[in-house]
């Protein structure tokens, strides 16, 4: 390996550093957050990282003499679980020259909205509720106001009860929107990444296989009368499933990626290529001096 660079690997992270005089870019892959999704070795223009299965399930691997440290897997990854950096501060060159446009948040929360518990009566005292219009005992369980069910709900546990309210942590959070099938007040905004469906073919799927139910983030698999199925219409449409079915049983297709249009004028080529990967499931080919613009000529 070349002085001044240096990688090194655990099974619970993999992190890759390039001294530049007295400061260092940096790369740091959080193989415990990983949800093994295709999306970054479908989007990373040297094919620097990919996905494999083996006998423990899905890995990710970085081959660090293709990696250029661009940004790309760090912009697009779903789960948070890849850092890009420069010295002590996240590198986001390729966001503030806008050669990639910003991602729509992943979950927004209105605890305003949250219904909460009616304050200032005895614990003991019955009282008028006025959502009911009748008195109610002042117990926890009866009141209807009273609610986390997104906290209940989500897969990835990404709500938390704080003061009386729900507040998300949108890092863990993979737009399944979950959480929307419970949430009755308007109190929850989730942004899907995708247009997409996920395909499955039971017929393939043997009798004794399970990998697809070990590594889906959103828990979207189970048996029902000897037949995998699909327990509920919340997929984050990662590909993680895709990629340890070794039966063919599963195929993922993105239409879109809803991200606000960019104008053609104002449009990358490298964005370009990357919705172009998403889509068809390809990844983008890696960069060649075909890509590269043309030599000025000499005066």
């Amino acid at each position: 390996m070349a002085a001044g660079v240096q990688k090194r690997e655990t099974s619970e992270r993999i992190d890759f550093r390039v001294r530049l005089y007295q400061r260092s870019l940096w790369l740091e892959i959080d193989r415990r957050r990983c949800i093994h999704c295709d999306i970054c070795q479908l989007l990373c223009p040297r094919r620097a990282l990919r996905v494999e299965a083996d006998e423990n399930g899905l890995e990710i691997y970085l081959d660090e003499h293709r990696c250029v440290l661009c940004e790309v897997c760090s912009t697009f990854c779903p789960a948070d679980a890849i850092e890009l950096g420069f010295a002590d501060h996240a590198k986001d060159l390729l966001g503030r020259s806008e050669a990639l446009p910003r991602l729509t948040p992943r979950v927004e929360v209105r605890p305003e909205n949250c219904p909460h518990r009616c304050e200032g009566v005895a614990e003991a005292a019955d009282h008028w509720c006025r959502q009911q219009r009748k008195t109610i005992a002042n117990r926890d369980q009866e009141c209807p106001k009273y609610c986390f069910h997104c906290v209940e709900t989500c897969p990835r546990l990404a709500f938390q009860e704080v003061d009386r309210h729900s507040a998300v942590n949108p890092g863990d959070c993979l737009r399944c929107m979950t959480c929307l099938e419970r949430c009755e007040y308007g109190s929850i905004h989730v942004n899907p990444l995708f247009a997409a469906r996920l395909l499955l073919d039971a017929e393939r799927c043997p009798s004794d296989c399970d990998k697809c139910f070990q590594v889906c983030p959103v828990h979207l698999f189970e048996r029902r009368a000897g037949r995998v199925t699909l327990i509920r219409d919340h997929c984050a449409y990662c590909g993680a499933c895709v990629n340890v079915c070794d039966q063919d049983a599963l195929r993922l297709e993105r239409d879109a990626v809803l991200l606000p249009e960019v104008p053609a004028p104002d449009r990358t080529r490298l964005w370009d290529r990357l919705q172009r990967s998403l889509i068809s499931g390809r990844p983008t080919p890696a960069r060649s001096d075909a890509d590269r613009p043309p030599a000025k000529a000499a005066h």
